[in-house]
C-alpha cells in the first residue's frame, strides 16, 4: 500500500500537508494514516532526511541508523528501492530468504557499519535486535510499514515491546507508522478502542491532515470513484456433467483415505515460520476442491482450463515425490484429472456441428458465453459494453477475484474470449498476477517472481491493460492510477474495500461491484457499513486532529503485559517468549542427521490426570504441553509447560522454558542461538588448539594457510657434531664394510673381488658410535650390504702434521677422485656439524688394521693427467706390468677428464700388433687406435709392449634403488675393453678403494638419518619406560634396512635413483552392465523392472483386474503366494531352484564373489536368503592386538623402523615413510575418537567429528611435531650429491657462511650464480677457510645486485638451502611423519603405548587421574540415561534379536548397547538408550583402525597408494551398506520414516540382482554424502546464478526435478547413509559390550571375510583415477565453488561424442570431487551399456 507510483512524478514537490506531517514527526511518534495515493512513502523519505544526522558515524562512535520495517518481502523490496532513489543514504535490504539467519556476528556488524538504513521483513529486524547485533539507543528512527498488522504476537507488535526491555534513561529512538487502513480486516465494530490499541503500541498518536481545506486537498491526490452495482441472476440448474464430475472426485477422497503413504516427516522452512507441507493427502484435497470452486463460480468452459492447470501440478508433484507411494497417489490424482478434462470436452463439443472437428474449435465467444455462469456472462457483457472499439491506451483495468487459481482461470478464457471477439480483438491485452504461497527460496519461486515482474511491467507500460489479480494487489504493489477496477468477487474484508478503491485512482475512475440478485441487498448493507466505518475512522480523527497528548508509560506498559516475562541474559541479548518456538526449532535443525532424519522437537499435549499428578489440582482445566528434544540433544529430559488456558501459551511457555535450558547448558550463545560447531571448536581451543596460537594460526580460520612449505634447520646427529679428531686424544675409526650379494661370473668378477679386499676406509671421529643397521645398496652388478663395525679401531694422533695429512686427504677424496666439490666449498676445521673424517685403513705387518699413513701421504692430492708427445715417450722406459696391476687409469687421448678405469687384467702375451677380436677382426690394436686417433698420438713406441684390459668405472653416486631391466650403464661396464699401456695415464691408486669410494656418499648420507633413527628409538623407548625390555637394552642388535619390493622407484641412465612419480599400471574400467540392470539401478523405476524372483507359472491370477470371476480357492492361493507359503506346495517343481526360507534373516552363503557375469544374475535371485548360516572359521589374532594385551608379544621398534617413518617418498629410496602413514593414521583416528568421548560425553556426533577432524587434522600435527625437533630430521630430498650434499668436514667459506645468522635479509639475496663467482683460490679453499676481504666485498655487492637484476624476487633456497643447512619440507610431509611414528609405535608395541605418545606429541592431554592409557575403557552418555532400566524394557524394542545376533556372530551381554546401536534418530519412542550417533562415531574409528592393521599387517606386496585405496574401498559407505544388507542387518533398524524404510528396499533389490556383492556398479551408487548441500543455496557473487541453475538441474536430468536442498536429498541418494551407521554402531556396541578388541575383530572379520579376499586380489580404483583413466572421458573438473560450509565441483566429461556437465557436493574439496566423479561414472555406465 505503500505508493511510490506518485514519487514518479517528473517535479516531486512535497505538498504542504506532507510537510506538516514530517514537522509532527520530528518532535513526536506518529501513526501516519494517509489514504492510498497520498504519499506515505514520500512522508516516510522526508522522515528520513530529517533524522539523518549522525549516520554517517560508526555506531561505536555514537552513530545512528534508521530502520525501515516492512510486513513482506516484496514491499520490503519496493520500499529499499524508493528510499535508495530519493535519499543519498545507504540502504541494506535484509530478507530471511537471504539466509540472513545464518549470519555471524561479524557479517551483522559489516552490514551495520556499512549501511545506514536497514530496510527488511518485521522478524528478521527483530531477531537484529533480540540478539544484541545492534541497540535501540542506536537506532534514531523507525518507519513501520502496514503497521496496522502490529497485532497479537505478529512481530512489528514483539518489536515495540523491545522497548520496555532497555534502561529508562536510553533515548528510544523516533517511531514513525504507515498506513492506509487502521484496521485489520473487518473489525469494524469498536472502531475507538482498535485505533487507542494502535496508538499505545506505536506509542504516539495517529495523524492526518488536520482543517478541511487541507481533507480537500488530500482528496484531490486520493481516489473519489464512481461505484456501481451489478447484478446477475441466480444459478439454479446444475448440469449432469459437474454432478457425475463431483461425485467421481468424492470416491477419490474416500480411496485416499485409505492409501499408506506412511509417516511424512514435518518439514519447516528455514526461518520455521512454516510448516512446509507434510499434509500430502490434504494438498490434493485442497487442491481438488479449489477445482470444484472454479467449476461452481465460473462454468464449464472455466473448469476446462482450470482442470488442465491441475493436472500439470500434480504432475510436476509427481516427479518431486520422494517415495513411490506418493508417486502413486499422484498418479492416481493425474488419472483422475484426465478423466474429468475428457468430460467437460465432451459437454463443450455440444455445440459443434461436426463430430470431426478438433477440440480447440471449441475456443470461440459462443461456446464460452454458453458454457459459463451468470456471473461471467455479466463479466463478458460488461467488458464488450464498456470497451468495445476504444483506444487501448485509454483502459487500465484492475479485475480482483478471491482464489490465485481463478486467476490463471479467468485470463485463459479472457484471451480466448478476447480472440473469437471482434469489438475487443486489438482492445484488451490480459494479464495476471497471483501472490507466491512459499517461502523457500526454490528455483519454482524464484522464476514466478520473474514472471509477475514482467506480468507487473507490462501493465506498467501499457502493453497489458486488463491485470487479472488475486488480493496479492490489495497492499503495496505498485500500479499507475486505474480507471477502471471491477470486483469479480464478493469483498471480504473493510480493508480490502478501502484498497482495492484506493486502485481507482484516476479522474473518472469507475469501481464495478458484481453481485448476485439474491446477495444484492446483502452487499449494499455491507457497502454502507464500510462507509460508515470510514466515517467513524475520520470523526475519531477529527476529535483527535488537535495536539493531544501522547500515550501515557503506564498505558503501555499495561497494553505489553504478558503472561509470560521476557529474560535478558547477562549480555544483554533478549529471549521473547514468542521467538522461543522458532528457536527451538532451528536448534533442533543443528543437530546432525542423515538425509531421512528431520530431527525435530517432540511436542505434545499432556492428558490431563498426568498434568494434575505434575502441577496439582492447579492445573485442573488447564493446558500443559511437553516438549522432548531429539535423541543426540544433550537435553535428554522432557520438559513441562506451566499450566496455561490454553494450547498455543502453553506451547510458547513449554519452548521457552527448553531454550532458557539449552542456554543454560551451553547449547545456546551468548544471543540465544545455537551453538555453531565453530563456537565449540573455539570455546575449547585452549585446551586442544593452544600451541597454534605460537605459528599465528587459529582453529576456528576457515582460511588455510597458503605456505604449504616451511623451511627447517636440519638436523646435525650428536655423535657427528664437534666430532673431529684432536692431537693426542683416543679417537675412533668405525671401518666400513661392503659385502656383494651377487653372482660371481665374468662380467661381475673384478668387483666381487675388489669388495672383498681387507682395505677399506673407516669413519675417523671422537665420539663413539651406536650399532647401526646394515643397508642394502645396489650397484650395475647386483646387490651390496653395507655394515659399519660395532667396535671401532682405537686410534691417537701424535701430531698436529698428521692431522692436517688426514685433512687434506679427506679432502682430496671428495674433491679430485669423487668430484663432489663445488668452486665455494672450503675444507672446515671448526669441528661443527659433521666433523669426521674419511680415512684408508690397512693390513700392517702383524696382519692388525691400522691408518695407511703411506697412501695418506702419497696422495695429499690426485696427479693431474698429462698428455705425452711421441718425443717424451721416447725417452721414457717402456711401462712395467706390475705398475698397471690393479690400477686406475685413463686414456690420456681422449675424454680423460671422466673416464676412470681399473686394469682387471694384463695381457703379456698381447702386443699392440696383435690382430683384434670380434667385429674389428682383421685390423690389429695398433691400426685400430691409429685410424681413430693418430693426430692425437702421433705414433706408438713400444710396439712390443703388452696390453691391459680394463673395465670402466661408473659415474653413478647414488645407489640406492635397483635398476630394472637393462641399462646402457650396465652394458658399458659389461664391455671389456684393450688398451696400449704406453697411451694410458696412470694414477696409481689402488683400485679396490677406488671402487669402495664411489659407494661412500650414498653411505654416509645414509648414516646420518640412521643415527637420527636411532636417537628417536631410544627416545620414545625411554618415554614409553621399555628401554628397560632386554630387547632394547645396551645389547640391542638393529635388523638390517628391509627393501619395500612394493614401491615402484625409477632410476636414470646411469642407475641414480629419480624423482618418484606414481607410477600406477592402468586397469580396467566398468564392465559395461546389461542394460536392464543398469536403469533400474540408475532411475527410480517401478520395482515390476526386476526379473522376478519366482517362476512365471506359480503367479496368482491377478486379481484386481478379473475380480468379477476369482473364486475362493484363488483368493486363498493369491493370499498365501503373497504370505510365502506356496513354495511347500510346489517342491516338486521347484526343486532345481533354491526355494524360499522360512524367514527373511538368512544370509547368502559361500563364496559371494565366484567369477560370473552380473547378466546372469537375475536368473537365480532368490526372493529370500538360504537358510544355512556361513561355517566361521577361526580368525587369526591381529598382532597389534597381542601386543596391547601382554608384554610378551611386545617386539622392539626397529631402527630401520624409524629410519622408514623419517623418510619421505620424495627421497625415493628404497622405502618410505606411506605405508606406516596408512597405520598411524587410522589410530590416530581411533584415539582421537575415544579420547573425545571419553573427556565430551554430552557432545552430539556432529560436534564430535568437527573437533575430531581438527585433531588430527594435517595443521594440528604439523604444529604438534614443530614443537619437538622431529621435522629437522626428515628426509625428504632426492639424493643427488653433485648438487645437493656437502660433504663431511667441508662448508662454505666461514665469513659467507655467517650472513645467515647475521644478516638473514641479505642471505636471501644469495644466489647459486653469487656463490659460483666466489672462485676460490687453493689457499682459501684448503687451508683458511674464510674468503678475502675483496672476494667478499664482490661477493655481498653481487648480492645485492641481485635486486635489480633479472634474478628480482627470485626464490633461490631450493639450490642454496644444502650449504648452510636448510631443508623446504612440506607442511603434509611433516604431518606424514607424525603419524608414521606412531605407525611404529603401533605395530611393534601395541595401542596402550601408542596411545602414551598422543601425549608425548601433544595431541590429546590426559585429565588427572585418567592416563591416556585408559582410553580404552571408555563410559558413554548413553549409559548413564539406563542405569536403572531392566532389560525386559530393552527387549521391548529388539524384536527377534536372536536372528541379529545371529548373523552378526555374537551374543551380547548387555543388549542396551544393540538397541542403541539400531535406533535411528528419527525414532521417538526410544528415550532409553538415545539413537546411534554416539555409537556410530566409536564404531567407525575401530573398524577403521582394525582393517587398517589387516591389511598392514598382511598386503606388505601391496604398494602404499593400493593399500590406501584399498581401506577406503573397505570401510566405505557403500560397503558397509551393502555388508549391512548382505547379514540382513537392515530389517532390524528402529526408525519412523518412510522415506528411510523405501530408500533402504531399493537399495536392498539392487544388492539382490548384484547377488549381494560389492561390484563396480555398486561403488558408484551416489551416497549421501555426495549430494548433500544447504538447504538455503546462498547466491554469493562466486556462484553466479547460472552455474547453480545448471548444478541443480544437473543433479537430475528431469528438468521437473525441484532443487537439491533438505527437501528433496533423499530422491538421489542410492546408498542410505544409514545402512553404513547401523552397521558401525554395531562394531562398536560389540566392542562396548565385550571390551575386546580381538573378539570385536573376529566378528569383523566375519562380516567383511568376501571383501577382504577379494579386494585384496583386484583392488578397486577409486571413482577419480577411474574416470581419469577412462579410454575416452577426457573429465575435467573444476575448481571448487564454496558456499556456507559445502563445497561443490563440477565435472566435465565427453560421453557418446557429448560433452556432459555434472556436479558433486560435498564438506569438503576431496568429497565433493568423488562425488562428481561417481556421477559422470554412472553416466558413463550408462553410455557404454
Amino acid at each position: 500500500m505503500t505508493d511510490t507510483s506518485n514519487l514518479d512524478a517528473a517535479e516531486i514537490k512535497p505538498r504542504d500537508y506532507q510537510l506538516r506531517i514530517v514537522d509532527y514527526i520530528t518532535k513526536h511518534n506518529g501513526i501516519i494514516y494517509l489514504p492510498t495515493g497520498s504519499g506515505k512513502t514520500y512522508v516516510a523519505i522526508l522522515a528520513l532526511k530529517r533524522f539523518s544526522k549522525d549516520m554517517d558515524k560508526a555506531v561505536e562512535n555514537g552513530g545512528k541508523r534508521a530502520l525501515f520495517i516492512c510486513n513482506t518481502v516484496e514491499l520490503s523490496r519496493q520500499q529499499a528501492v524508493a528510499v535508495k532513489r530519493y535519499t543519498n543514504l545507504k540502504v541494506g535490504l535484509y530478507l530471511g530468504e537471504n539466509g540472513v539467519d545464518d549470519w555471524t556476528r561479524g557479517q551483522w556488524t559489516d552490514e551495520i557499519r556499512d549501511h545506514q538504513v536497514l530496510v527488511g521483513t518485521a522478524q528478521v529486524i527483530l531477531d537484529l535486535f533480540t540478539q544484541r547485533h545492534l541497540n535501540l539507543n542506536s537506532i534514531s528512527i523507525v518507519i513501520i510499514d502496514e503497521c496496522h498488522h502490529g497485532t497479537g504476537h505478529h512481530p512489528f507488535h514483539e518489536f515495540m515491546r523491545l522497548f520496555l526491555c532497555v534502561d529508562r534513561n536510553i533515548a528510544l529512538p523516533r517511531v514513525v507508522g504507515l498506513t492506509g487502513v487502521l484496521i485489520k480486516g473487518n473489525e469494524i465494530k469498536q472502531v475507538a478502542k482498535k485505533l487507542k490499541e494502535l496508538e499505545t503500541t506505536y506509542r504516539g498518536n495517529i495523524i492526518t491532515v488536520s482543517d478541511t481545506i487541507e481533507m480537500e486537498n488530500v482528496m484531490l491526490h486520493s481516489t473519489k470513484p464512481k461505484e456501481f452495482l451489478l447484478t446477475y441472476p441466480n444459478q439454479i440448474q446444475v448440469l449432469k456433467v459437474v454432478e457425475s464430475i463431483r461425485s467421481q472426485i468424492e470416491r477419490f477422497f474416500k480411496t485416499l483415505e485409505y492409501m499408506d503413504i506412511g509417516i511424512q516427516p514435518v518439514r519447516r522452512s528455514k526461518s520455521l515460520q512454516n510448516q512446509r507441507d507434510p499434509q500430502k493427502k490434504g494438498t490434493l484435497k485442497t487442491m481438488f476442491n479449489d477445482f470444484l470452486f472454479q467449476l461452481q463460480e465460473y462454468g464449464i468452459y472455466a473448469g476446462s482450463i482450470a482442470i488442465v492447470s491441475l493436472t500439470v501440478e500434480f504432475e510436476v508433484k509427481r516427479r518431486q515425490a520422494e517415495t513411490l507411494s506418493l508417486k502413486l497417489m499422484h498418479r492416481t490424482a493425474i488419472s483422475l484429472c484426465e478423466s474429468i478434462r475428457h468430460a467437460l470436452v465432451q459437454k463443450l463439443r455440444d455445440l459443434l456441428d461436426d463430430e470431426e472437428e478438433p477440440d480447440d474449435k471449441t475456443n470461440n465467444a459462443e461456446t464460452i458465453m454458453n458454457f459459463s455462469t451468470p456471473k461471467v456472462q455479466q463479466f463478458l457483457l460488461y467488458l464488450k459494453k464498456t470497451f468495445a472499439y476504444k483506444d487501448p491506451k485509454d483502459i487500465c483495468c484492475l479485475v480482483f477475484v478471491e482464489r490465485r487459481y481463478t486467476c490463471k482461470c479467468i485470463y485463459g478464457l479472457l484471451l480466448n474470449f478476447i480472440d473469437s471477439t471482434p469489438e475487443l480483438r486489438n482492445v484488451l491485452t490480459p494479464q495476471f498476477m497471483v501472490g507466491r504461497n512459499t517461502i523457500a527460496p526454490d528455483f519454482e519461486s524464484i522464476l514466478d517472481r520473474k514472471w509477475q515482474k514482467s506480468a507487473i511491467q507490462q501493465f506498467r507500460e501499457g502493453t497489458a491493460n486488463l491485470m487479472i489479480c488475486s488480493s496479492v494487489l490489495e497492499e503495496g504493489i505498485d500500479v499507475q492510477a486505474c480507471n477502471y477496477v471491477l470486483i469479480l468477487d464478493p469483498i471480504k474484508t473493510f480493508n480490502m474495500y478501502v484498497q482495492t478503491k484506493g486502485r481507482a485512482r484516476s479522474k473518472d475512475a469507475s469501481f464495478v461491484l458484481f453481485s448476485s440478485e439474491l446477495d444484492k441487498v446483502k452487499i449494499s448493507q455491507q457497502i454502507s457499513q464500510y462507509r460508515e466505518a470510514h466515517a467513524d475512522i475520520s470523526a475519531y480523527l477529527k476529535e483527535r486532529v488537535l495536539e493531544r497528548t501522547e500515550p501515557e508509560m503506564y498505558e503501555i506498559s499495561e497494553h505489553f503485559h504478558e503472561s509470560l516475562p521476557h529474560f535478558i541474559n547477562e549480555f544483554g541479548a533478549v529471549l521473547l517468549p514468542s521467538n522461543a518456538l522458532i528457536l527451538l526449532h532451528r536448534y533442533c535443525q543443528t543437530m546432525p542427521s542423515d538425509a531421512f532424519g528431520f530431527v525435530i522437537p517432540w511436542i505434545n499435549l499432556v492428558e490431563e490426570e498426568e498434568s494434575i499428578r505434575l502441577f496439582g489440582h492447579f492445573a485442573k482445566g488447564k493446558k500443559v504441553i511437553s516438549v522432548k528434544l531429539p535423541l543426540n540433544s544433550s537435553l535428554k529430559d522432557t520438559i513441562y509447560s506451566d499450566p496455561m488456558d490454553c494450547v498455543k501459551t502453553a506451547k510458547l511457555s513449554a519452548a521457552f522454558k527448553t531454550c532458557k535450558l539449552l542456554y543454560e547448558i551451553g547449547e545456546l550463545n551468548e544471543r540465544f542461538l545455537p551453538k555453531t560447531i565453530r563456537e565449540r571448536v573455539a570455546a575449547i581451543a585452549d585446551v586442544h588448539f593452544e600451541h597454534w596460537k605460537k605459528y599465528g594460526d587459529d582453529v576456528t580460520a576457515t582460511k588455510q594457510h597458503d605456505e604449504k612449505f616451511r623451511t627447517y634447520k636440519t638436523d646435525c646427529p650428536a655423535e657427528f657434531f664437534d666430532a673431529r679428531p684432536r692431537v693426542g686424544e683416543v679417537c675412533y675409526a668405525y671401518e666400513i664394510f661392503l659385502e656383494p650379494k651377487f653372482e660371481r661370473c665374468d662380467y661381475t668378477d673384478h668387483m666381487y673381488i675388489n669388495l672383498q679386499t681387507p682395505r677399506n676406509y673407516a669413519l675417523l671421529l671422537r665420539n663413539k658410535l651406536p650399532r647401526l643397521a646394515e643397508m642394502p645398496l645396489f650397484s650395475n652388478q647386483g646387490k651390496l650390504h653395507v655394515r659399519v663395525a660395532d667396535n671401532p679401531l682405537e686410534v691417537v694422533i701424535e701430531e698436529s702434521d698428521q692431522l692436517e695429512l688426514l685433512h687434506h686427504f679427506h679432502g682430496m677424496v671428495f674433491r679430485d677422485m669423487l668430484k663432489i666439490w663445488q668452486p665455494f666449498f672450503v675444507l672446515d676445521r671448526r669441528s661443527k656439524e659433521n666433523s669426521y673424517l674419511v680415512v684408508p685403513l690397512t693390513l700392517n705387518e702383524n696382519q692388525q688394521k691400522c691408518i695407511d699413513w703411506h697412501l695418506v701421504s702419497k696422495f695429499q692430492r690426485l696427479p693431474q693427467v698429462k698428455k705425452f708427445s711421441v718425443l717424451q715417450r721416447k725417452q721414457q722406459p717402456a711401462p712395467r706390468p706390475e705398475d698397471l696391476e690393479g690400477k686406475i687409469v685413463t686414456q690420456w687421448y681422449a675424454n680423460y677428464e671422466e673416464k676412470r678405469m681399473l686394469v682387471t687384467k694384463v695381457h703379456r702375451e698381447l702386443t699392440p700388433l696383435s690382430l683384434m677380436e670380434g667385429s674389428n677382426q682383421e685390423k690389429s690394436y695398433y691400426e685400430f687406435t691409429m685410424s681413430k686417433y693418430s693426430n692425437h698420438i702421433g705414433d706408438v713406441v713400444h710396439k712390443d709392449q703388452f696390453l691391459i684390459e680394463v673395465r670402466e668405472l661408473t659415474e653413478q653416486l647414488n645407489f640406492y634403488v635397483q635398476q630394472r631391466g637393462k641399462s646402457s650403464a650396465q652394458s658399458k661396464a659389461r664391455a671389456k675393453v684393450i688398451l696400449i699401456p704406453e697411451l694410458c695415464y696412470n694414477f696409481e691408486f689402488p683400485g679396490d678403494l677406488w671402487i669402495k669410494l664411489i659407494f661412500l656418499p650414498s653411505i654416509l648420507r645414509r648414516l646420518d638419518f640412521l643415527l637420527h633413527a636411532e636417537s628417536l628409538r631410544k627416545r620414545f623407548n625411554t618415554y614409553l619406560g621399555l628401554q628397560q625390555l632386554p630387547l632394547n637394552s645396551a645389547n640391542y642388535c638393529p635388523k638390517p634396512i628391509e627393501i619395500d619390493w612394493s614401491l615402484k622407484r625409477n632410476v636414470d641412465t646411469l642407475g641414480n635413483a629419480i624423482p618418484t612419480d606414481d607410477v600406477e599400471e592402468p586397469r580396467s574400467l566398468l564392465e559395461p552392465m546389461p542394460t536392464k540392470c543398469v536403469e533400474t539401478a540408475m532411475e527410480n523405476l517401478k520395482i515390476t523392472d526386476f526379473e522376478n524372483p519366482w517362476q512365471e507359472y506359480m503367479e496368482p491370477v491377478d486379481l484386481s483386474r478379473k475380480i468379477m470371476n476369482a473364486y475362493p480357492v484363488e483368493l486363498d492361493y493369491y493370499y498365501k503366494f503373497t504370505m510365502g507359503q506356496v513354495a511347500r506346495l510346489d517342491k516338486v517343481e521347484f526343486k532345481d531352484k533354491e526355494y524360499w526360507a522360512e524367514t527373511q534373516f538368512h544370509m547368502p552363503k559361500g563364496n559371494i564373489y565366484e567369477y560370473r557375469t552380473p547378466a546372469k544374475a537375475g536368473d537365480n535371485l532368490r526372493a529370500l536368503m538360504p537358510a544355512i548360516p556361513t561355517v566361521r572359521g577361526s580368525v587369526n589374532t591381529l598382532p597389534i592386538l597381542q601386543k596391547t594385551i601382554s608384554k610378551e608379544h611386545i617386539t622392539p621398534a626397529e631402527q630401520a623402523d624409524f629410519l622408514t617413518a623419517i623418510t619421505s617418498s620424495a627421497s625415493a629410496d628404497v622405502y618410505d615413510m606411506e605405508r606406516f602413514e596408512m597405520l598411524g593414521d587410522s589410530f590416530l583416528k581411533l584415539s582421537a575418537t575415544l579420547y573425545l568421548a571419553n573427556k565430551y560425553p554430552d557432545w552430539n556426533e556432529g560436534t564430535l567429528t568437527q573437533v575430531k577432524s581438527k585433531l588430527v587434522s594435517n595443521r594440528n600435527l604439523l604444529y604438534c611435531l614443530s614443537e619437538t625437533d622431529i621435522p629437522r630430521k626428515i628426509s625428504n630430498i632426492l639424493f643427488t650429491p653433485r648438487y645437493t650434499w656437502i660433504p663431511p668436514s667441508v662448508s662454505l667459506p666461514h665469513n659467507v657462511l655467517s650472513l645467515w645468522n647475521e644478516k638473514p635479509e641479505l642471505a636471501q639475496l644469495v644466489g647459486p650464480h653469487n656463490l659460483r663467482d666466489l672462485a676460490l683460490g687453493e689457499e682459501e679453499s684448503l687451508i683458511k677457510g674464510n674468503c678475502s676481504d675483496l672476494n667478499y666485498r664482490n661477493f655481498i655487492d653481487g648480492c645485492q645486485s641481485n635486486l635489480y637484476s633479472h634474478h628480482a624476487r627470485s626464490d633461490f633456497s631450493t639450490e642454496v638451502n644444502f650449504c648452510v643447512g636448510l631443508a623446504k619440507i612440506a607442511d603434509k610431509v611433516v604431518a606424514d611423519t607424525l603419524e608414521a611414528l606412531l605407525g611404529v609405535i603401533v605395530k611393534s608395541y601395541g595401542l596402550q603405548h601408542a596411545f602414551r605418545m598422543l601425549e608425548y606429541f601433544g595431541i590429546c592431554r590426559a585429565d588427572i587421574g585418567k592416563p591416556l592409557t585408559q582410553l580404552l575403557d571408555l563410559k558413554l552418555s548413553g549409559e548413564k540415561m539406563r542405569a536403572n532400566v531392566n532389560t525386559t524394557e530393552i527387549d521391548g524394542f529388539l524384536i527377534n534379536h536372536t536372528h541379529l545376533e545371529q548373523n552378526l556372530g555374537y551374543t551380547f551381554k548387555d543388549r542396551g548397547y544393540l538397541l542403541q546401536a539400531l535406533t535411528h534418530p528419527s525414532y521417538p519412542t526410544n528415550r532409553i538408550t538415545g539413537c546411534y550417533q554416539e555409537l556410530e562415531f566409536i564404531g567407525d574409528a575401530i573398524l577403521d583402525f582394525l582393517i587398517s592393521a589387516y591389511i598392514f599387517e598382511n598386503n606388505t606386496k601391496m604398494n602404499p597408494g593400493a593399500l590406501t585405496d584399498l581401506r577406503s574401498a573397505l570401510v566405505n559407505n557403500t560397503t558397509l551398506a551393502c555388508i549391512c544388507v548382505r547379514h540382513k542387518l537392515h530389517y532390524f533398524i528402529l526408525s519412523e520414516n518412510a522415506l528411510l524404510s523405501e530408500s533402504i528396499s531399493k537399495f536392498v533389490q539392487f544388492q539382490e540382482s548384484q547377488r549381494h556383492r560389492v561390484t563396480n556398479h555398486v561403488r558408484i551408487l551416489l551416497e549421501e554424502a555426495d549430494i548433500i548441500q544447504s538447504t538455503s543455496l546462498e547466491l554469493d557473487d562466486e556462484v553466479d546464478m547460472r552455474e547453480l541453475k545448471e548444478a541443480l538441474n544437473a543433479i537430475d536430468s528431469k528438468p521437473s526435478t525441484p532443487p537439491k536442498g533438505d527437501f528433496n536429498m533423499s530422491m538421489n541418494v542410492d546408498v542410505p547413509k544409514a545402512l553404513g551407521d547401523v552397521l558401525e554402531a554395531l562394531i562398536a556396541a560389540i566392542y562396548l559390550d565385550c571390551r575386546d578388541l580381538q573378539r570385536t575383530w573376529e566378528v569383523i572379520f566375519n562380516l567383511f571375510e568376501p571383501e577382504l579376499k577379494e579386494f585384496t586380489r583386484n583392488v578397486p580404483i577409486n571413482p577419480i583415477r577411474q574416470i581419469s583413466e577412462h579410454k575416452l572421458a577426457n573429465p575435467v573438473f573444476s575448481s571448487p565453488v564454496i558456499d556456507q560450509d559445502k563445497v561443490m565441483i563440477s565435472c566435465q566429461f565427453t560421453c557418446m561424442e557429448k560433452s556432459i556437465k555434472v556436479y558433486g557436493f560435498g564438506n569438503n574439496k576431496s568429497q565433493a570431487k568423488l562425488a562428481a566423479a561417481k556421477h559422470a561414472l554412472q553416466k558413463l555406465s550408462k553410455c557404454d551399456a
